[in-house]
């Protein structure tokens, strides 16, 4: 059931990329159906019955799954010996995934259960802040680009992509002005992967505002241009299971950097220029925090085409499709037209991510084509 298999049967698959674009329509399309109201203990509360198929939709399709080349390897053989912490196979796994291991494990020794059980912490805080924010974003718009641009990625991915999603608690909590809980939450997401240290970037620009951006983007060119020139001696010093980043080299600039974040930097710009003067105080603080996080976004992608262990480290990020929805239904609030260019313009551009991550992954992640444990290929 859950075997690697010769990397030669991992082929493009054009059945598998219409199933994955399908998926990304559904969760477009689902957010909006069969949101009703239900009477508990004397109070209306909205049920998102939609919603909540769509995610056990992707908790399913993302736990019985038996695709992904860490799924089928690293993560099954830890989890088979996960009886305890000593007896763990690769001591180096941070330890928060590796208590949810031991934990799930002593519960019911079965490798699916455990791949649903990280799905579902995987895809609820999603889906969580998703309708928490809904009267600021379009629904589905956030979770259409969820799909097309990180939840595909996370069937090899499990540990970064759980931790990424434990992240966006912290920059809830930023937004509602609890910098200490923020702090506490990024070190939990640190427990499942060390990747998310990085969003200690965009704590410290958007709590310490001391600095003006200029210096701060100073700062981090300082930095980048310190990682170009030692970048190769920082890679050949990596042991245990980073030396396989060893012999990834690289040097120069990620114009594929400049094609993911432009977008997104001039949607922005023009939704900033839609602010309505009730509430200004509040669309300043998303303005700053946006800038943050797509500064930091765009510095960890460029150091990741240098220094290649870090180009994962991206996925931290995934707050940016809260700020895409959230500036593109500014700009709809405004004007219906450009609203909706907008979001056309959005869907382009999940669309177009979805595709260069396959064209470029799918046979090193072991993705395509997409099968289950039963034995179902998509």
């Amino acid at each position: 059931m859950y075997s690697l298999k010769p990397d030669a049967l991992y082929v493009w698959s054009n059945k598998t990329f219409i199933f994955f674009v399908i998926i990304a329509m559904f969760a477009m399309v689902l957010p909006y159906i069969g949101i009703i109201k239900v009477k508990f203990s004397k109070k209306s509360k909205c049920v998102p019955v939609g919603l909540i198929i769509l995610t056990i939709l992707l908790i399913g399709i993302k736990g019985f799954s038996a695709v992904g080349r860490d799924v089928l390897s690293g993560y099954y053989a830890g989890f088979l010996s996960a009886d305890s912490l000593k007896t763990y196979s690769d001591p180096s796994v941070e330890l928060g995934y590796r208590i949810l291991a031991v934990i799930v494990h002593n519960i019911w020794n079965n490798y699916t259960f455990f791949l649903i059980v990280v799905a579902a912490l995987t895809v609820i805080p999603v889906v969580h802040f998703t309708w928490k924010y809904q009267e600021h974003i379009f629904m589905g718009v956030t979770l259409f680009l969820y799909t097309t641009i990180y939840y595909f990625q996370g069937l090899s991915l499990l540990r970064i992509f759980l931790a990424a999603s434990i992240g966006l608690v912290a920059i809830d909590r930023l937004i509602t002005k609890k910098n200490k809980s923020a702090f506490i939450w990024i070190l939990v997401a640190v427990l499942f992967h060390t990747s998310m240290l990085v969003l200690f970037i965009p704590y410290t620009i958007f709590v310490f505002n001391k600095l003006s951006r200029g210096s701060y983007i100073l700062s981090l060119v300082v930095i980048f241009i310190f990682f170009s020139v030692y970048g190769n001696q920082i890679v050949g010093s990596l042991s245990g299971r980073y030396a396989v980043y060893r012999n990834t080299f690289s040097s120069g600039l990620g114009f594929q950097q400049v094609i993911y974040y432009a977008p997104i930097a001039t949607l922005i710009y023009f939704g900033h220029k839609f602010q309505n003067k009730k509430g200004v105080v509040e669309e300043n603080k998303a303005y700053k925090l946006s800038w943050a996080l797509i500064i930091s976004g765009f510095f960890i992608g460029e150091v990741g085409y240098v220094i290649t262990i870090f180009g994962r480290a991206q996925v931290a990020f995934i707050s940016l499709i809260f700020v895409i929805s959230y500036y593109a239904k500014r700009i709809y609030a405004r004007d219906v037209k450009w609203g909706n260019f907008a979001r056309l313009l959005i869907v382009i551009y999940g669309l177009a991510r979805l595709y260069i991550y396959l064209s470029q992954y799918y046979n090193v992640d072991s993705i395509m084509p997409y099968s289950t444990i039963w034995g179902l290929i998509f």
